[in-house]
């Protein structure tokens, strides 16, 4: 049996490209087994999305949502499936509080007044985790387990090219940093390998970094 690439497009900036894409897998009819979110911009200027959102909480997580959403009766019906979420050990470095301690939405598409590249990169990733979570208590028992992972420190990506400082201490740490290759082969084993399956039903690994299983922060839960 020869494999088939076929590339489809979708613009994670664009609620509505979301939605065609999706009408547009399920019209192939075709089993959906591994859906990976793995899109990201990080360190880009503040810009409004078509929808009226701050692009980078709207391309790092919300176009996912929407994707994830809309697949969702395909990833039931082609069980076991898998969506693994691409997040970051950043999420660990902020919140989505305010100075009372109330959940504040509004931090998510902030104003230009108050944004920060990598807060609001920081927070989309932790929505990235957040959700994931959510999605494999919700999906796990019809055979559809999620889980966040951090690939590593990937400094041979484009992430960092809205912002020459920190273009120039990617370059600076990639001799101490995972090749682009390495971070692939993590990634690549935790999408399809079946022991992960098996821990991920279990809820035993709803985070993982690298090689390594580990301990979600306590709002995961909340």
């Amino acid at each position: 049996h020869k494999a088939r690439v076929e590339a489809m497009m979708c613009d994670l900036a664009s609620l509505r490209s979301v939605r065609e894409f999706s009408e547009a897998f399920k019209a192939k009819n075709i089993p959906l087994h591994i859906l990976v979110c793995n899109a990201a911009v990080c360190t880009q200027p503040w810009r409004l999305t078509e929808d009226g959102l701050e692009s980078t909480f709207q391309i790092c997580h919300l176009g996912h949502f929407l994707l994830v959403q809309g697949l969702e009766d395909v990833l039931r019906r082609s069980a076991p499936a898998r969506v693994v979420v691409v997040s970051s050990e950043s999420h660990r470095f902020t919140d989505l509080v305010d100075s009372g301690g109330k959940v504040d939405l509004d931090l998510l598409s902030p104003p230009q007044s108050s944004y920060w590249s990598m807060l609001a990169y920081n927070r989309a990733k932790l929505c990235n985790v957040l959700f994931s979570v959510e999605l494999h208590r919700r999906l796990s028992p019809h055979g559809v387990c999620c889980n966040a992972v951090h690939p590593g420190n990937m400094m041979y990506t484009g992430l960092h090219r809205s912002w020459w400082l920190m273009t120039l201490l990617f370059t600076m740490a990639r001799p101490f940093t995972k090749s682009m290759v390495r971070g692939h082969v993590l990634f690549s084993r935790r999408s399809v390998c079946p022991s992960v399956v098996l821990l991920l039903l279990l809820s035993l690994c709803p985070f993982i970094q690298g090689r390594r299983n580990l301990a979600p922060i306590a709002v995961m839960f909340d």
